[in-house]
This record gives structure tokens, C-alpha cells and sequence, in this order.
């Protein structure tokens, strides 16, 4: 190690350093310069998922309370959405702006009652048909009430002309269709739905 020391310079040769210069300041290759990398690729791919994420979700949103609002009216007495249904008529209502508003929502009320009527009877599910038509009469019996203060407010002609039409179209559309499903009740089923037949009998006799 000594004898080469002796012999070695302390710099390269000046040839060593000029073909080093010339093989630094030459152009690489084309296939050996290494390829641009695009700005930001990973923004261009998560842009989208960021926006699409909202729509999927107010989407998805939109759809459960669709379905959640067709199952609640298309409920029956017994069914987990049920009281959600008797909740959304109570409120509409108590929004109603007048008495014959009022009415007229009851009147819908108790016909939709009478229809779950019939179709508990058709089902076989037999134990919320008692308190279907109590629920039935008490809707009717509001009713009745509303058009009654309709005609007190107003002057007897019109008023009393509103309540005879609005009764006979229900007391009729209501008899009808009570009538039919007495043979399928139980007696005391059978004795509620004569009671309400005997009390809409009473507020418009027919023609």
C-alpha cells in the first residue's frame, strides 16, 4: 500500500475528467429518460367518488321514506306502522283552517276505517275488528260535529243544504258497505257494527 500511494496522485487524470464531463453534458435516450408522472392523479380519481357519494345517499334517503310512507298507508290495524298512520291523519287534522275542512277529513277517515274493516275480515285477523269500529263511529261522530258548528256559523239555508248532502253520501256509501260485512263478524262484533248502522240511520233517513 505504500509503494502505491507513492505512484497514485491526489486527483484524476485530466483525461478521466474530460470524458466524464463529455459523458455528463450528453442528452440520455429516448427509452432511457424515465417517463413524466401526470400532475396529481390520485385528485383526478377521488373527485368523482366525492360527489357521487352524496347523490347515492340522498338517493337512498329518498327511497326508505318512499317506502316507509307507502308501507304506512297501506298499514292495517296490528301492523308496526299503524300508529304512525292514525298519527299523520290526527295531525292533518288538527291543520285543518275550518270546521267543514275538518269534517270532510273525518268523513275520509271513517271510510278508511270501514275499509280496514273489511279487509281484517277477508284476512281472518279478527282481534282488531272491534276496535276498528269503535275508532269508526268515533271518526263519524267527529264528523258530524264539525258540519254541525259549519251550520251554526254560517246562515241555516247553505249550512243545513252542505250537511244533508255530506251526510246522505256517506250515510249511504257507509251503509252499503257495512251492511255486507255483518255475516262475517262474531256476535259482538255484529252488535257494534248494527249500533253504528242505527246511529247514521238516525242523521240522514233514506230517501
Amino acid at each position: 500500500m505504500s509503494r502505491l500511494g507513492a505512484r497514485m496522485t491526489a486527483s484524476p487524470r485530466p483525461e478521466f475528467q474530460a470524458r466524464l464531463r463529455e459523458q455528463l453534458g450528453r442528452p440520455l435516450p429516448e427509452q432511457e429518460r424515465p417517463e413524466p408522472r401526470p400532475a396529481g392523479p390520485r385528485h383526478s380519481r377521488r373527485r368523482p367518488r366525492r360527489t357521487l357519494f352524496p347523490q347515492v345517499l340522498s338517493a337512498l334517503l329518498v327511497a326508505s321514506m318512499v317506502v316507509s310512507g307507502v308501507w304506512t298507508y297501506r298499514s292495517m290495524p296490528g301492523d308496526t306502522f299503524y300508529p304512525l298512520k292514525r298519527a299523520a291523519e290526527s295531525t292533518l287534522f288538527h291543520l285543518s283552517t275550518d270546521e267543514a275542512e275538518r269534517a270532510g277529513r273525518s268523513f275520509g277517515y271513517a271510510e278508511t276505517r270501514a275499509h280496514e274493516v273489511e279487509e281484517l275480515l277477508g284476512s281472518g285477523e279478527r282481534d282488531m275488528i272491534g276496535e276498528t269500529l269503535q275508532a269508526m263511529e268515533d271518526t263519524t261522530r267527529s264528523a258530524v260535529t264539525s258540519l254541525r258548528q259549519v251550520r251554526r256559523r254560517e246562515n241555516a239555508g247553505a249550512g243545513e243544504l252542505m250537511e244533508v248532502k255530506e251526510l246522505r253520501r256517506f250515510v249511504q256509501k257507509q251503509r252499503t258497505q257495512i251492511r255486507g260485512m255483518i255475516p262475517k263478524m262474531d256476535a259482538e262484533d255484529q252488535r257494534k257494527a248494527h249500533g253504528y248502522l242505527d246511529y247514521i240511520d238516525g242523521l240522514a233517513p233514506p230517501d
